[in-house]
């Protein structure tokens, strides 16, 4: 498995959880967040162990200068953490989340910024969906909701209906821009294969 098939379904895996968990606060906005909390415990394990078998099963010449296995470790120590201070962590959950809603949306940018270097496509796109994240991730930072509601209940289910959007449309258009980074990727080697194969040629009969 090369890098680039080792990348896109790391994050198809990661953008599935996403989806999961926006859908999951769509239907049950009311469910209690530290039923939720135990989700994401659940979902950062489950990535951590992913990213150690990852690296567990790459060649080992790819492995000089990647940090794969700490960084599975820590995430598999995060989801624990998460588990075992559940209580601790039910008031963190909205900006927990708020806080991936806007990673999602500087990856997209990071995207923004590949997508223009390379020259493969239109980047206008990809900036638009991550300024939407990044705003909409703010916003569920700052929780206006509690503030200009009465009814803290609903404000509170409001609040979570709206992190269950921002985490869907994280996941759907993280998964847009990770299968177009990919087929991107294998139209340039492909087109590159060519070029590569003739210099190679010109070069042996200049050896000869």
């Amino acid at each position: 498995m090369n890098f680039t098939k080792e990348a896109k379904w790391q994050n198809l895996i990661g953008n599935a959880i996403y989806i999961i968990m926006g859908i999951v606060l769509l239907v049950f906005p009311e469910a209690s967040a530290k039923t939720f909390c135990y989700v994401i415990g659940i979902a950062a394990i489950v990535i951590g162990v992913f990213t150690i078998l990852i690296y567990l099963f790459r060649e080992v010449q790819k492995n000089y200068y990647r940090n794969d296995f700490v960084l599975g470790a820590m995430e598999i120590l995060l989801g624990a953490v998460v588990l075992y201070k559940a209580d601790l962590i039910v008031s963190l959950i909205p900006y927990i989340l708020g806080i991936l809603v806007v990673f999602s949306g500087i990856l997209k940018l990071q995207t923004t910024i590949d997508v223009r270097r390379m020259r493969i496509g239109t980047e206008l796109v990809f900036l638009i969906l991550s300024l939407i994240n990044i705003v909409w991730g703010v916003v569920l930072i700052l929780d206006p909701f509690r503030a200009f509601m009465e009814d803290q209940v609903a404000a509170l289910r409001l609040l979570f209906i709206f992190i269950g959007i921002g985490l869907l449309f994280s996941g759907i258009s993280d998964t847009i821009s990770t299968l177009y980074m990919s087929r991107m990727v294998r139209r340039q080697e492909k087109e590159g294969a060519p070029v590569d194969l003739e210099i190679r040629e010109i070069t042996d009969k200049e050896n000869n």
